[in-house]
């Protein structure tokens, strides 16, 4: 049993996350409306804006949205098929959606914890092979972002020139992160000295042991990188569900009379994706207000319009993903409800132990 002083530990440092991630939240809510409420009359601009809106867009984002998140599902499908066969509808679905949908209701990204935790006991599969696979997932989101955010700056008019140095410093560090998984899977020895090399002098034996095992782990919920026909799939995936939610950011800045070119939506999405890594409150809230804000306020003055479709794409996500994660939740993880509940207190490092 812990003692009490570290369970005050871990509760005073789940609160200091949660004070950081709203601390983040209202600057970047600030930044992102400060130009909007330097307008005496913007609350009324923004209200005309809503009133103005074409609301056609709202199935078709509806239908994106639901095809976007069962694309990750058959994405996941393809990363675990080395270690399993699964069911995208009834077996990795419900898990993505509860995962999605607690990540906006709970701090620090915890949905994805309880997604892995609880897909791990649903599947009987070790939770650092189940974790590597999700980790995966987010390294194959970070190339496709990043590679449609690189597209969109160097592509799009109106940008200035040295946008296009950046860009390339961006496409580097992508080059960097994909070597860097390349080694890890095909050089698993020659990682394994490296770490040997570097962290035996400052770490304990056991640490070491016990970091091995969890790095041999990790290279079998990656295995699906060592088969081209597998890595194909799931690049083709991956590059199809970011273009579908990047026509979902077309659709509601149409929706709302801005400037909306594919080009430009990429560039909302990637610096979106970008900044939903950032801890902020749950839901990502003035996160998403002030990458839109960033983007559009380079080709529109309509501050009230920009920071309407921001709240219109926000909205209209969170409620979809949201209602969705707490119906499987309740339906699919029933079997696991109490174990749900308590995550919200179980520190990020549960998702690292091997079972």
């Amino acid at each position: 049993m812990s003692s009490p002083a570290s369970q005050f530990s871990l509760h005073g440092n789940r609160w200091v996350h949660v004070l950081f991630g709203l601390v983040v939240s209202g600057l970047c809510l600030w930044f992102a409306t400060r130009e909007l409420l330097s307008d005496p009359e913007a609350f009324s601009k923004a209200g005309n804006a809503f009133a103005d809106a074409n609301y056609w867009t709202l199935v078709p984002i509806m239908i994106a949205t639901g095809v976007f998140y069962w694309l990750k599902a058959l994405r996941w499908r393809l990363l675990l098929s080395p270690i399993g066969q699964f069911k995208v509808g009834r077996d990795l679905f419900p898990f993505v959606m509860m995962g999605f949908g607690l990540n906006n209701v709970l701090p620090v990204h915890m949905g994805e914890v309880v997604r892995v935790l609880l897909f791990a006991r649903h599947a009987n599969l070790k939770v650092s092979t189940v974790a590597s696979s999700v980790v995966l997932e987010r390294i194959f989101d970070s190339i496709t972002v990043l590679t449609l955010l690189s597209v969109g700056l160097v592509f799009v008019d109106g940008l200035n020139p040295s946008v296009q140095t950046n860009t390339s410093i961006v496409a580097v560090c992508v080059g960097c992160l994909v070597l860097t998984l390349l080694l890890y899977v095909f050089y698993f020895a020659l990682c394994i000295r490296i770490v040997n090399a570097v962290l035996s002098p400052i770490l304990p034996a056991s640490w070491l042991e016990k970091l091995h095992h969890l790095l041999e782990a990790g290279v079998t919920g990656l295995a699906a990188v060592k088969q081209p026909r597998l890595l194909a799939g799931i690049m083709a995936i991956s590059l199809c569900s970011w273009m579908i939610n990047g026509f979902v950011i077309h659709l509601a800045l149409k929706s709302f009379g801005l400037p909306n070119s594919l080009l430009i939506s990429c560039i909302v999405l990637g610096l979106t994706a970008v900044g939903a890594a950032v801890p902020s409150a749950p839901g990502y809230v003035g996160v998403i207000q002030l990458c839109f804000t960033m983007v559009l306020s380079v080709f529109s003055d309509d501050y009230p319009g920009i920071f309407a479709a921001s709240v219109y794409y926000h909205l209209t996500e969170y409620i979809i993903v949201t209602l969705t994660g707490i119906y499987f939740l309740n339906t699919t993880g029933r079997g696991l409800k109490k174990q749900s509940l308590d995550l919200p207190f179980t520190p990020p490092t549960a998702a690292a132990e091997p079972e």
